[in-house]
């Protein structure tokens, strides 16, 4: 296929997306939005590096719930009544996100300046991202042979089994874990994060339909320190549901630990390597299909809100869980029952 031709499809992609995803709002009153938000769940989420994080409760006096209703275009004195706010508390509460950086005001109306996205928005997400997942699980097909090969050759399989690690491997590692920092500092190439009252993150609220899983089924990494020199880690997204047991459950949590996978200095040395490998493929992917990013970028409306460095980092996350999905799909990596992997 020619490179016009590949445009040409992704633009007939992206118009038969926009045609298909951008009716289901537009036939909702602002009444029916309302009591949507305000009996949905939201997930926040935050990309950070040390203390860079909210100093305030994002969810106190719904706030939160405030920026999804501006997001979906919803007057500020609309969201007041439903929410039972006085006059006074909208202008205090408008003026304290500005202040916090989540909120501005282009002259026109109130835009929240975080990425947001509710469950239709989520669906169609993925929907768009659907050429770039394939290609990029495509071009890890391709790397798969070697990267056995590779397993092999440093006798990893002496002891380990390549197909019980596939999803730690060919997912975390490949695509998140090991290399959305890469994705950050070699795509999007932007020095600081966004600055908000003086700290610099990208901030997410995401509706979570699906209450015992990761919004949209993403999946992630999360840490937890089990004491001075081990730390415990949980890829997956079904992990708000073990959180809860791990807490709760003293026996649940120690047959989690003990059955983790103990990541060696020769494992983590492998898992570096052949994600440096696979990088710079991934990056041709993600240059290749840039002009359609942002086409996505601007036609999705986040162009008006956000940042496109904010967009396309949350939205990377949709791409390597579709590619991860596509994987398994076709039988190249297996997800653990149950949707996480458990390594310390």
């Amino acid at each position: 296929m020619t490179n016009r031709n590949r445009m040409k499809t992704k633009s007939l992609i992206l118009l038969f997306l926009l045609m298909a995803g951008g009716c289901a709002n537009s036939q909702k009153t602002s009444s029916e939005l309302l009591n949507n938000i305000f009996t949905s769940h939201f997930k926040h989420s935050i990309i950070s590096k040390g203390d860079n994080l909210p100093d305030f409760d994002r969810k106190k006096d719904s706030i939160n719930l405030f920026l999804v209703a501006l997001h979906e275009r919803i007057e500020p004195k609309e969201f007041r009544e439903k929410a039972g706010w006085t006059d006074e508390m909208l202008k205090e509460k408008t003026q304290f996100l500005i202040n916090k950086g989540w909120l501005k005001n282009d002259g026109k109306r109130f835009k929240p300046t975080v990425f947001i996205v509710t469950d239709n928005q989520g669906k169609e997400l993925y929907n768009y991202g659907i050429p770039l997942a394939k290609a990029i699980a495509e071009s890890i097909e391709k790397e798969i042979p070697d990267i056995k090969a590779k397993f092999n050759e440093i006798r990893l399989s002496d002891k380990y089994e390549f197909d019980s690690m596939s999803f730690l491997i060919l997912s975390d590692v490949l695509l998140d874990n090991w290399q959305i920092m890469e994705v950050e500092a070699s795509y999007l190439k932007k020095e600081n994060r966004p600055q908000r009252h003086g700290k610099f993150y990208y901030a997410s609220i995401m509706e979570n339909s699906d209450i015992g899983y990761e919004p949209f089924g993403i999946y992630g990494n999360q840490y937890g320190k089990i004491n001075d020199s081990t730390y415990m880690s949980i890829y997956g997204n079904n992990r708000i549901v073990v959180n809860e047991r791990l807490k709760n459950n003293s026996a649940f949590r120690d047959s989690i630990y003990d059955a983790a996978l103990k990541l060696t200095p020769e494992l983590y040395n492998f898992f570096d390597a052949i994600a440096k490998d696979y990088k710079p493929k991934l990056l041709m992917i993600l240059n290749d299909y840039t002009d359609y990013s942002h086409k996505v970028f601007n036609e999705t409306g986040y162009s008006d809100e956000i940042a496109f460095e904010e967009f396309f980092i949350w939205w990377y996350h949709f791409l390597y869980t579709s590619a991860t999905n596509i994987l398994a799909k076709e039988g190249y990596l297996s997800i653990p029952e149950g949707g996480n992997f458990y390594y310390k």
